[in-house]
């Protein structure tokens, strides 16, 4: 495999492609495949994030007869949901969420290695391919959760290659029409997925014809109508208010202006560099590589993914795994660009050792060492210390609520939210999320334990209202791990 490595590593990077370099390039892509499921796998052990667990939770209850965006409230599409779902039907403790973070990172490196194939040559697919295997991971990008930036980033990659497939081999309309289908699935994962339309819509319009954009839309519009009478059905209010509705009621107010968006950046901006960084400054190299046609594709990729980070507006970190695969393609354009074999090791290794070093420097920490330098894991050991309290001291009716963000707390406790803003931004946005939230700490069906992961309630509500709510209503039950929970009177 070695030789096969550096007979690519020192190929010229366009040449004739014989049946049996075109055989080793296939296989290549398939050994990159294996590697990112297996660099991904040591992550199925460690802890859910506050996400994957808000997830897990909501599709568990609506496994279990609660409404959909009603009872059981999220605001993520129903691919999302159907591939949670799917994910806790093989096992419903959760770890089986990691599995679907393996299968992610090798569909994403056999896809993205497809398209550096079809639009430069065999050598940027291979490239882009191992690349994307290694710094996929994200070590705080997050790359190791299964965030619907990844998740959506899947059926986009997948619908960016079959469109390049179908413009650069000339392949039937169905192939187009398939493109167009993956396009709206990346839709249904999160709402920010729309590298695949764009992308499509650029591939479409540099060979134009009427019937070819039809074909491309009745592709995209297949999941979106499913999802859209699925919502209906709901009922169409419920449905638009948790996709896109309370957002778009949010702008300019305290929880989405300019303001609160800059510090949400710069929170979160040093961490976000440290993966990012060296992949941007080596990927303004790559667009030399690339011909006009596919200059304006990874053009029109990158911007999709940089204007769904800014959609959503909060800025955590794992926004950014949506425009990496662009990203990828363009240092594998670079790397190809180098005409000393030597050079392209060099730069091979750059771009990935920080990944692979942050993971070997794994290996001989202590158990609660290595639990603080992977996202979460500490944090998810903790909640389910918290959450085997809980399931001690009360029913499996009694219902909870944390204060105010930590979502994994209810699928660890397996105990019912009466609140359904499961997370801090929602009820920034929602005009009624306070009051709302105020009547059920006040209500005499009130939750029988209140967890204070934001220990200070004024963070919440600056006028003092759950503050005072909570001490009328409720006692200190118990502090573990520092978390204070409290517990209704009477």
């Amino acid at each position: 495999m070695s030789s096969d490595v550096d007979e690519h590593l020192n190929a010229a990077p366009v040449t004739p492609q014989t049946g049996r370099q075109r055989t080793r390039g296939f296989w290549l892509i398939g050994v990159a495949a294996v590697v990112a499921a297996l660099l991904r796998l040591p992550f199925v052990f460690t802890g859910l994030s506050t996400d994957e667990g808000g997830y897990a939770y909501v599709v568990q209850q609506w496994s279990r007869g609660a409404a959909i965006y009603k009872d059981a409230w999220l605001d993520r599409p129903q691919g999302l949901l159907l591939t949670y779902r799917f994910l806790l039907w093989l096992n419903d403790s959760g770890w089986t969420i990691r599995l679907g973070v393996m299968a992610a990172g090798a569909i994403v490196t056999v896809a993205l290695g497809a398209i550096g194939w079809l639009l430069v040559n065999r050598f940027v697919g291979i490239v882009a391919a191992f690349l994307y295997a290694i710094v996929g991971v994200g070590p705080h990008l997050e790359g190791m959760t299964l965030n619907g930036e990844l998740l959506a980033s899947v059926p986009s990659t997948i619908s960016i290659a079959l469109a390049v497939y179908w413009w650069r081999r000339s392949r039937p309309w169905w192939v187009l029409l398939l493109a167009g289908l993956f396009a709206g699935l990346a839709i249904t994962m999160k709402q920010s997925g729309i590298d695949g339309i764009i992308g499509g819509f650029v591939i479409v319009a540099l060979a134009f014809t009427w019937s070819r954009l039809l074909i491309f839309c009745a592709g995209i519009a297949v999941p979106l109508v499913a999802c859209v009478v699925h919502g209906i059905t709901i009922g169409w209010s419920y449905y638009w208010t948790a996709l896109a509705g309370y957002q778009f009621s949010a702008m300019g107010g305290s929880g989405s202006n300019s303001s609160t968006r800059w510090h949400d950046f710069t929170v979160y901006a040093d961490q976000i560099a440290w993966d990012l960084l060296l992949i941007v400054v080596v990927s303004f190299f790559g667009w030399r590589k690339l011909d006009s046609g596919g200059r304006w594709l990874v053009g029109a990729w990158l911007f999709a993914g940089f204007v769904g980070i800014n959609l959503g507006g909060s800025y955590w970190p794992h926004y950014y795994m949506q425009p990496l695969p662009a990203l990828v393609l363009l240092v594998a354009c670079a790397i190809c660009g180098v005409p000393s074999a030597t050079w392209r090791r060099v730069l091979i290794a750059v771009v990935a050792l920080p990944t692979l070093i942050w993971m070997v420097a794994l290996i001989p920490l202590s158990p609660a060492a290595r639990a603080n330098r992977i996202p979460y894991d500490a944090l998810a050991a903790r909640d389910d210390r918290i959450a085997a309290y809980i399931d001690a001291t009360t029913a499996p009716s009694d219902r909870i609520y944390v204060l105010e963000s930590e979502a994994y707390l209810y699928f660890a406790a397996q105990r019912t939210a009466p609140y359904p803003y499961l997370w801090g931004k929602p009820i920034d946005k929602i005009a009624d999320a306070l009051p709302r939230l105020r009547a059920m700490l006040a209500s005499p069906d009130r939750p029988t334990l209140v967890v204070l992961d934001t220990p200070n309630p004024a963070t919440v509500d600056p006028s003092g209202g759950i503050a005072t709510d909570l001490s009328r209503y409720y006692h200190v039950d118990r502090v573990v791990d520092g978390v204070t929970i409290l517990r209704a009177n009477g």
